[in-house]
């Protein structure tokens, strides 16, 4: 048995030194961004570039320098957390190039990154390329904003007659309140989003304005505020208290059912 216990503890010490070797050793993390140009990104690898960028690393808190190299050669250095360095393509050839960088720690080792490559290429070059993503999205919002203004003229561009104070289902895309008309309706799936806001047709008044969805509780209270207002008009008759006692007496049949 004895003589199993020296490669018992070789086994051990494997295990144990490698997970160590493997966290003791650091990286560099480089990353790049788009200031102001053009970046083909997934489209092409490796990716063109061309207009002014950031680049930036990270690392172990040791690391108290960081040098940016161009195909071996250093474009600059920064000195501080966290480490930036802006450039530009034009101060470079065009063509392939490969970018990294270095950090140096506190106690003089070195931290090297993993390369980026990339493509150098002209300003008409990315203009031309950057046409070509554009022009289709253009496309798709115009006809998404003609489709706005049309499908309500084919599906229903007549106005909606409903009964003041009529309770309303707001469905999926929720409700909104009239500014025109002051009267709450469903938002149509038709409305062109505008960011926060909507450009939708009331089915009431039939006008056009920018809306935003509205809490349930707003809706319910605009409901009976467009009542009180025909009501008050004369546009609904207010129903007398022999009325009122007869619909009490209708609705208590269907409780407790």
């Amino acid at each position: 048995m004895k003589k199993y216990i020296p490669l018992f503890l070789i086994v051990i010490l494997i295990l144990g030194v490698n997970p160590v070797l493997a966290q003791s050793e650091v990286t560099l993390d480089i990353k790049l961004r788009r200031v102001f140009g053009y970046d083909s990104g997934f489209l092409k690898q490796p990716h063109e570039i061309q207009g002014t960028f950031n680049l930036t690393a990270n690392g172990p808190s040791t690391i108290n320098r960081v040098v940016f190299l161009n195909d071996g050669k250093s474009m600059g250095e920064a000195t501080q957390a966290p480490f930036q360095l802006q450039f530009s393509t034009d101060s470079y050839a065009l063509g392939s190039h490969t970018i990294n960088a270095v950090g140096y720690t506190s106690d003089g080792s070195e931290v090297k990154s993993a390369d980026i490559t990339v493509t150098f290429v002209t300003a008409s070059t990315g203009m031309q390329a950057g046409f070509k993503i554009a022009l289709p999205i253009l496309g798709i919002l115009a006809v998404v904003m003609l489709l706005s203004f049309l499908v309500p003229i084919i599906m229903g561009g007549r106005k909606q007659v409903l009964p003041p104070g009529a309770p309303r289902k707001y469905g999926a895309a929720g409700g909104t309140i009239c500014p025109r008309c002051e009267r709450p309706y469903a938002l149509h799936f038709f409305a062109f989003n505008l960011g926060l806001s909507k450009f939708d047709r009331c089915p009431y008044c039939g006008k056009w304005s920018m809306v935003r969805p509205k809490p349930m509780s707003e809706l319910r209270a605009a409901e009976s505020a467009e009542l009180e207002k025909a009501q008050e008009t004369g546009q609904v008759p207010v129903p007398s208290e022999d009325e009122k006692l007869r619909k009490e007496i209708d609705d208590s049949r269907f409780q407790g059912m």
